[in-house]
Order: structure tokens, then C-alpha cells, then sequence
């Protein structure tokens, strides 16, 4: 991706920076840009087309536009454990900290698992000089994420993050193990925020039929594995802060030891205070 030229002094804008330089014009988001860059679009175009093509010749083009359209209003979902979403809720002051943020503050202790140095890969790569600025969702059709990250699913209002959000189609470090950094840096796996439809539709479109019912897209597009690793979803990539105004729903899947009535019922009347729902599942 090429720096790109101030429209407000002409002046130079790095690709890593969210401001220009010169003139401090804001909000130049850097993933977005780079989801933006005319060889992404290129190529995700060039591929959403072979998916639309393939679904063609299989009877299912309909069922793969539905689909399509469907994820058009999916949402970004953040999954946490109850206890970081009840300090999250007591006041709009507390903010949702980055793996970097947490480790950089001595708050968390790095897991130096095999997932640390390839998230920190992944990072570096896709989001260079920006990494420690990043939030990661996933896109999710009913409000639910992915449980191995916690009970609670947060689901983020679109007017917080369109702006300042980028699409990755798949888990970008479990991608890197996979398939290797070269094809992390080849174009056409990003896409914007009003891509999300077309990005599900072409990493997906192999896997939708003829058979293929609304009620199977959430599955389709967002599925739990056994392990972490073993996760399918589409990656949410926000740049900056987010704090309990960020979000418009909260969704606990009941567990085991699923949460008292009482905590719920506080938990909910803090939530009011910031047009925020509550359902458990």
C-alpha cells in the first residue's frame, strides 16, 4: 500500500498513521486504508466473482446472494468472561484494553504459548506500526461469538466501528500457521465493513448449496471448534478505544454455572443506563 496524500495540505500520510503528520486532519484509519488499497479491492472482486460463477453452475446462486445479503447486517461481536464486562459496565470511563495494552501494563502475563509469537507475527504483518492499536471481533448473524473467549458476547454498534473497522477472512494468526506469511500478504483476503457480505459470500460460496437454509447461516459463517484454533469466523479489525458506549447488546450463553439472577439483574440496570441490551441464552 502507497502513503497517500493529504486532501486537506498535500502533505505525505505514512500508511501506518491515523492522522496526517502535518496538518493533524484525523480520522484516516489505517486498516480501513488498507483494506481500501485498489489491489485488495481487485482481488476480492475477482474472487467474489469466481464464487458467484461457481454457485451458478451449482444451482445455488440464489441461496448464495440470501446468504450474502444476510451478512450485509451481520454484527461485530467481542466475546469476554462476565467478570471483564461487569467492570466494563460500572462507567463509560473504562475502555477495552488490547493484548498489548494488558501485557505493557503488567495486567496480564503473556502465555508464551505457541498462539503468542504467531499472533505477534500476524500483527506485525497486517496491521505494521498500528498493531497495538487494534480490537478483534468476529462477525456474528444472532449477537453470539465464540465461547473459548469468554460467556458474554458483546455486539458493537455499527455508528462506533464502520468508520474505523476492517475485515480479515479468517483467524489471521491461526491463517499465518496455516498457510504461511506469503499468503497473508498476497491481496484479496481483507475487505471493508460494507464488504462483509461480499467477503462471506467468496470465502464461503464453496459451501453453500442448493440445501442451504437461513436458519444454517450463523454456523456457516461463525463456528466454535474444539479448541481455539479450531474456530471459523470471519475477523473484525478496529482500530482504537472502545468503552461500553461502543457496544448495543450483550448476550450470555449460559454455562454450567451460569450467573445468579441477581447478577443479571444488576448487570442489566447498569447496561439501561447506555441503551445497552441484555438476553441469556
Amino acid at each position: 500500500m502507497q502513503p497517500m496524500t493529504c486532501v486537506h495540505c498535500g502533505g505525505e500520510i505514512p500508511v501506518s498513521m491515523e492522522r496526517c503528520p502535518h496538518c493533524a486532519l484525523p480520522g484516516i484509519f489505517p486498516n480501513v486504508r488498507a483494506a481500501e488499497d485498489g489491489a485488495e479491492q481487485v482481488e476480492l472482486e475477482r474472487r467474489y466473482q469466481d464464487a458467484l460463477k461457481s454457485a451458478s453452475a451449482r444451482n445455488c446462486l440464489p441461496e448464495l446472494l440470501t446468504f450474502q445479503a444476510a451478512v450485509a447486517q451481520a454484527t461485530a461481536v467481542v466475546a469476554r468472561p462476565l467478570g471483564e464486562v461487569q467492570r466494563l459496565a460500572t462507567s463509560d470511563k473504562q475502555g477495552y484494553a488490547t493484548h498489548y495494552n494488558l501485557i505493557e501494563s503488567e495486567v496480564k502475563i503473556p502465555d508464551n504459548d505457541r498462539w503468542e509469537p504467531l499472533r505477534r507475527a500476524a500483527d506485525a504483518l497486517l496491521f505494521t506500526g498500528y498493531e497495538k492499536k487494534i480490537r478483534f471481533a468476529a462477525l456474528s448473524l444472532d449477537g453470539a461469538g465464540l465461547p473459548h473467549y469468554g460467556e458474554c458476547s458483546l455486539s458493537a454498534r455499527d455508528v462506533a466501528i464502520a468508520h474505523r473497522a476492517s475485515l480479515f477472512e479468517e483467524n489471521s494468526a491461526a491463517f499465518i500457521e496455516q498457510r504461511g506469511m506469503s499468503a497473508a500478504r498476497e491481496a484479496g483476503h481483507r475487505g471493508t465493513w460494507a464488504d462483509r457480505g461480499k467477503l462471506a459470500a467468496t470465502k464461503l460460496g464453496s459451501q453453500v448449496s442448493a440445501a442451504t437454509t437461513a436458519n444454517q447461516f450463523q454456523e456457516l459463517l461463525l463456528r466454535a471448534g474444539a479448541k481455539p484454533e479450531d474456530d471459523r469466523f470471519i475477523e473484525v479489525n478496529v482500530w482504537g478505544p472502545m468503552t461500553i458506549r461502543s457496544f448495543e447488546g450483550l448476550v450470555i450463553t449460559r454455562k454450567k454455572r451460569q450467573p445468579s439472577p441477581a447478577i443479571v439483574k444488576a448487570l442489566t440496570e447498569r447496561l439501561k443506563s447506555y441503551n445497552v441490551t441484555l438476553e441469556v441464552r
